[in-house]
Order: structure tokens, then sequence, then C-alpha cells
């Protein structure tokens, strides 16, 4: 039996709040900005809302869509690849987009009342099925929605349709918008902060919503360097898991999460001593911060005070569905340079969290193996590894 093709990453495509395109997000993420500020006047649930919105664009209700088509077309020009894809390669080109609400903006005029269209691409598939049919990908079509784990999701169903034949490549990530809806929804949690997100601060009170859309190529390898593309990261495992402890709390010992690391450093035949960094979920919340504080000390042992992790949601906001898109994106850039962003907002880290949390600047170090972990309402957890090429 031959063995099952590898996955690699050769194109990386973002557009959030620190600007369009993965420089900006870079280069933001690097110098610590943040993009939260004053949310656009739509989306506003009440006086005061935060939010990272993304700069320009359309602004109507297929923001989703037109967030998701520009990240990917970044994403296939960084990969070489020329859209719409023609009949030798169409068949094998695969779509996976996830998130949380997908082409819900379409829908709101109708169900307020101020419409009477039903638009059919509405539903959390929406994004996923305009990219592809605007790509012209015939191969197989994923539109994950597993709450705050949809990006992750999005990007694990990649490598396994790589490996497992069905697809060479792969257009794979996540997208959310920012909407009253959204808003009203995490203000009845009183889950959001009236200062932008501190995530791991031990004055943090919450976390800030963002916008934007993530995505990545990912290609077998072998059809990547036959076609002379650039591998930039590697991505090597996937892995899910369940709390089943509370709609919309994690289990608190972290215990979900850790077993969502463990099934994707398995699936890429690593340990947990061979982690080099960690990009935690870090939404600024007191309860999900301490849960990622016992996740990675469960994962990690005795290991869990020396390695680096950080959070990019004080920089750039929750995305929801997109964030462990922007995750990944984050994951492949860290391997590629050897440079870990600081965590944005971070002032004086709480004390019960015991990890070594990068802050300040830029962090040099030679990540080889990246791991990725995102939770979402509902006890989910997803986690992918990303590892440097070659």
């Amino acid at each position: 039996m031959s063995p099952a093709p590898r996955a690699v990453i050769t194109g990386l495509g973002a557009v959030s709040g620190l600007g369009l395109g993965v420089a900006a997000f870079w280069d933001g993420l690097c110098a610590g900005r943040s993009a939260i500020g004053p949310g656009p006047g739509g989306a506003a649930g009440a006086a005061g809302h935060l939010a990272a919105a993304v700069p320009g664009g359309d602004p109507g209700p297929r923001r989703a869509t037109w967030l998701v088509q520009a990240a990917a077309a970044e994403a296939l020009a960084m990969a070489g690849l020329d859209p719409p894809f023609g009949p030798r390669l169409a068949p094998a080109v695969a779509v996976a987009v996830g998130s949380t609400l997908g082409g819900l903006r379409t829908f709101l005029p109708r169900l307020r009342g101020t419409s009477r269209a039903t638009p059919p691409t509405f539903t959390p598939a929406g994004p996923a099925v305009e990219l592809a049919a605007g790509l012209g990908a015939e191969g197989p079509l994923l539109a994950p929605s597993i709450a705050c784990a949809s990006g992750t999701a999005a990007v694990g169903a990649a490598l396994d349709l790589v490996r497992g034949g069905r697809a060479r490549v792969v257009v794979c990530g996540g997208v959310d918008t920012l909407s009253d809806f959204v808003v009203a929804g995490f203000q009845a949690l009183q889950a959001l902060d009236g200062e932008p997100a501190r995530p791991f601060d031990a004055a943090r009170h919450g976390l800030s919503l963002g916008e934007g859309a993530a995505v990545l190529v990912v290609e077998d390898e072998d059809h990547a360097r036959g076609r002379g593309a650039t591998v930039l990261a590697c991505l090597t495992g996937y892995g899910l898991s369940d709390d089943a402890n509370h709609m919309t709390g994690p289990d608190p010992r972290g215990r979900g999460a850790s077993r969502g690391m463990r099934a994707a450093l398995r699936d890429a035949g690593r340990t947990p001593a061979e982690v080099d960094f960690i990009s935690l979920h870090g939404t600024g919340t007191v309860y999900n911060d301490l849960m990622e504080h016992h996740a990675v000390h469960d994962l990690c042992g005795a290991r869990a005070g020396a390695v680096p992790v950080n959070s990019i949601k004080g920089a750039i906001g929750h995305t929801l569905g997109a964030a462990g898109a922007f995750e990944a994106v984050l994951c492949a850039r860290v391997a590629q340079t050897g440079l870990i962003p600081p965590t944005t907002g971070l002032a004086a880290p709480d004390p019960q969290i015991v990890l070594d949390l990068v802050r300040g600047a830029p962090r040099a170090a030679p990540v080889r193996v990246a791991v990725s972990t995102t939770s979402g309402f509902g006890g989910l957890n997803a986690a992918i590894v990303v590892e440097r090429a070659g």
C-alpha cells in the first residue's frame, strides 16, 4: 500500500480588522496593534460597543462572501493558481469553509419583515457555495459549522481530503461577519468587555468581537512540487473533541481542549514533548483563559511553563468561525519566520495563568511544530498541527 499523500500549505490569505492581506495581518500582530474600536453602526447592539471591523469592502448583506473571496484570491495568487480552474484541475479542487453564521446577513431582512426574499445562500454553507462557484471548483464542498471551532475544522477537513486522495488542492478557511444579531447574543451572555480584549491579563473582563476571513491553499505535496509551487509549511495533524460539559462553557479543567490537541498530535505522529509553540483560543474571558492554562498543563506536564503561547484576539477580536483559520495562517507564518507575535492587550498576566505568554514584542524562536487550538459553544474543540517546511 502506498503512503497517504502529504499535505502542504502553498498559499495564505487574510482579511481582518488589521487590514486587507496577510502582510497587514502579520505586521499588525508583530507590532502589537489592536484593530478593536467603536463598532460599526449597523452592528452596534448598545452604546459603547467595541469590535474589530474590516475596513472597506462590501457593506451589504453578502459581506461574508466578499470577505472570503478576497482572502481566497490572495491565497490562490500566492500559491500560483489561477481560477477559474479548467477541466483538468477543477474536479481535483475542493472547498472547505467554516462559519458560524455563513450567509445569515442575507436572511436577516426576511426575518425582520423588511424583505420577502429568501436568498438561496443564507445558510452557514452560503459563503462556501459562492466561493466554489466563483472558482470553478468541482471537487468536494464542505462547510463545517461547529461554533467557534469551525475554521479549524475546515482546515482539518482539507487535511483529510488530501490524505484520502479525494482532492489534490483544497481552498480552506473560515469567515464570519459582524451584525447586531451577533452582538446581541454575546451581550445576553455578558461576555463582552467594555475595553478592547486583554487575553490572559489580570484585568480582563471579556471578549471583543471581530470579523474577517482567512484562507489557506492546502495541497498534495507531489502535486505542489510537480508544478513548482513554494511550500510554505506542512499541515500534519488534526483532532476533535467534545467536553459534554455545558451549552456555553467548556470543561473548566481544560480536559476537552487537551484531548483535542493530543488527538491532533497523535494524528501528526508527534508527542507533546515536540511542541514548540501553541496558538491558544485566548478569548479574554476569565473562564476561557484559565481553562486553557489547565489544558496546556494537562497536555505538556512539566514543560507547560516553557512552551511559548499567545492569542491574537486582542488584535483582531473574536472572529467566531474564522478564528481557527486565522490561527492556521499565524502558525504557518510562525513556522516560516521563526517569529512569534506578542499577545496584544496583555499587560499584567493573571498570576493564576502559569504559562510562557509571549507579550510586549515578537519573540524569535526555532518553531518546528506548532499547534493551534480552538473551542466553541457546546464544548466543541478542534486542533491542528502545522510544521516547518522541510
